[in-house]
């Protein structure tokens, strides 16, 4: 059906959206982790590197090595200087000569291994050093240089400690990447929960609301297949009731025809439970007070007080206390050609969907209503050759057609 297929296009493009919302969201965070985890070569570049320690021979020996292959240096004769530099910068390889003016130089390493873990401390001193590489490796060294030192060795010592150094810190960056874009993720699955939320409910929506157009489609062409089989008014109303007693359950129903003065009649009734010796007073009163105020009324009228309904038809129906009245007129082309009442205890109340129905119900049998009393005007023998459809309203009655359909 035509309304199913533009369910399902409203439903799939709503998917279709939700899914490229949810792609583009997701592609920073895809192309930050890529980045995140791309292989980078650890040892490219000179070394950044701090050395510490009095200004001597050794120490100039190993400053001139180390620049002549283009690393970067930093060279430094106390402690105090040494920590706060080491605290402001960051450095690859940190060479203490611990025989410092102002203090022990494996100081400074266990503050950096404390600090900035991913440096790297080596050790360097004259041949009396080793005596103290125990100690040096407790504070964090990683190699113990005895000066004076081949520049092979010393060149081979510090491309270690860089690569270590630069491994360890390129580690730790991606591990804090990684750390901000599981937030990021993270409030990224909230909000694509959210809306996958949202997505679903719309489905749902969606989904319901064609079962209930389906089914109203549905219901309408029955009711109307099975109205178009009766030409006669009688047999139209005995449907018609039959019909509309499954979709609102027991309830006691009249059916109020008017003749050609204006003047309203019962046509067809249904008993549910009012008692039998007052129902035909009842009736009666509803007539004559309901019918005049429904017949240039358009709308489906509920009520679930007596009193206000009392005020509204401006009679007394103290019979109808503590239940709900339903009232709705059928029209054609402007004119009510019926007026259904319908009511029950509150305590059995009308379902609120069904107000939909009649209405789609009431449409459906004013046409087919006018449709009969056009057939019957035509088969009269006075018929007239040119008539407007007033004039058959005018002309036909419907008095002969109070007797009821007792249930």
């Amino acid at each position: 059906m035509s309304v199913e297929r533009s369910d399902e296009n409203v439903a799939t493009k709503r998917t279709n959206q939700a899914a490229q919302r949810i792609k583009r969201e997701l592609e920073p965070l895809d192309r930050a982790i890529a980045e995140a985890l791309e292989k980078q070569d650890p040892t490219d570049g000179p070394a950044s590197i701090l050395i510490v320690g009095r200004e001597d021979d050794a120490r100039n020996s190993l400053v001139q090595s180390l620049e002549e292959h283009q690393h970067r240096c930093i060279y430094i004769g106390r402690l105090d200087t040494a920590l706060a530099t080491a605290s402001r910068g960051r450095f690859d390889i940190l060479l203490v000569n611990p025989d410092l003016p102002d203090g022990d130089g494996l100081d400074l390493s266990r503050h950096v291994q404390k600090n900035a873990p991913a440096t790297r401390t080596i050790i360097y001193g004259d041949k009396d050093i080793s005596r103290c590489a125990m100690e040096a490796m407790r504070a964090g060294a990683i190699d113990v240089l005895c000066v004076p030192v081949s520049e092979p060795d010393l060149i081979t010592s510090i491309e270690l400690a860089k690569t270590s150094s630069r491994r360890d810190r390129l580690r730790d960056e991606r591990l804090v990447r990684l750390k901000t874009i599981c937030k990021e993720l993270n409030v990224a699955r909230h909000e694509i929960s959210d809306q996958v939320d949202i997505l679903c409910k719309d489905l749902v929506d969606a989904y319901q609301d064609m079962t209930e157009q389906i089914n109203e489609v549905a219901m309408t062409s029955e009711y109307k297949t099975l109205l178009k089989q009766e030409l006669d008014v009688e047999d139209l109303l005995r449907t018609a009731l039959q019909y509309l007693l499954t979709k609102t359950g027991p309830t006691n129903a009249a059916v109020f025809l008017p003749d050609s003065d204006g003047q309203y009649g019962l046509g067809a009734y249904v008993n549910y439970d009012c008692p039998r010796e007052s129902i035909s007073v009842l009736l009666d009163h509803l007539c004559r007070h309901i019918c005049p105020q429904m017949a240039g009324e358009d709308d489906i009228v509920v009520f679930d007080d007596a009193d206000e309904f009392s005020k509204w038809i401006d009679a007394d129906v103290e019979f109808l206390e503590d239940s709900q009245i339903i009232s709705y007129s059928c029209r054609k082309d402007e004119e009510c050609l019926a007026v259904i009442v319908l009511f029950r205890r509150k305590s059995d109340e009308f379902p609120p969907e069904l107000a939909g129905t009649l209405d789609m119900m009431r449409v459906i049998f004013a046409e087919q209503l006018s449709h009969i009393i056009k057939v019957h005007h035509r088969a009269t023998p006075n018929w007239p050759e040119e008539a407007s459809w007033e004039d058959d309203v005018d002309d036909f009655g419907f008095g002969g057609y109070e007797g009821g359909l007792a249930a």
